[in-house]
């Protein structure tokens, strides 16, 4: 069984390590503190799926998914973002830049692995 590799970026180490415990069952996770260390990680072992948080120092969001769509080898991976700003307009502009999905903060567990499998077209 192939289980799908999920990169998960986020500034906060207490949201990396809630995310894994949401996903552990169903998913290899990775994690990256910013965007620079994602992009680096995606390089090297390119993930299924990448979850991302918008707001981080070194390579905010909108910064890591410009770049990851400017790799051919990563392109085509979808990325969620994880945004504090839950107004339609904010997703609407981060859907406009290339997001598969957008989820606002607070995550719960469901929201978050039914975004996923969603994102990767069903697959468990």
């Amino acid at each position: 069984m192939n289980i799908p590799k999920v990169l998960i970026v986020d500034d906060d180490s207490d949201i990396l390590d809630l995310f894994e415990i949401f996903l552990y069952d169903q998913f290899q996770v990775t994690t990256a503190l910013n965007g620079f260390e994602a992009l680096n990680s995606a390089k090297k072992n390119p993930p299924d799926c990448i979850v991302t948080d918008i707001m981080m120092p070194v390579m905010d969001g909108i910064r890591l998914i410009k770049r990851i769509r400017q790799v051919d080898s990563l392109k085509e991976i979808p990325v969620i973002a994880v945004t504090a700003f839950s107004a339609v307009l904010q997703e609407r502009s981060l859907t406009n830049v290339g997001f598969s999905s957008v989820i606002s903060k607070p995550v719960s567990r469901k929201t978050l692995v039914n975004t996923i499998h969603e994102t990767l077209g069903g697959k468990k």
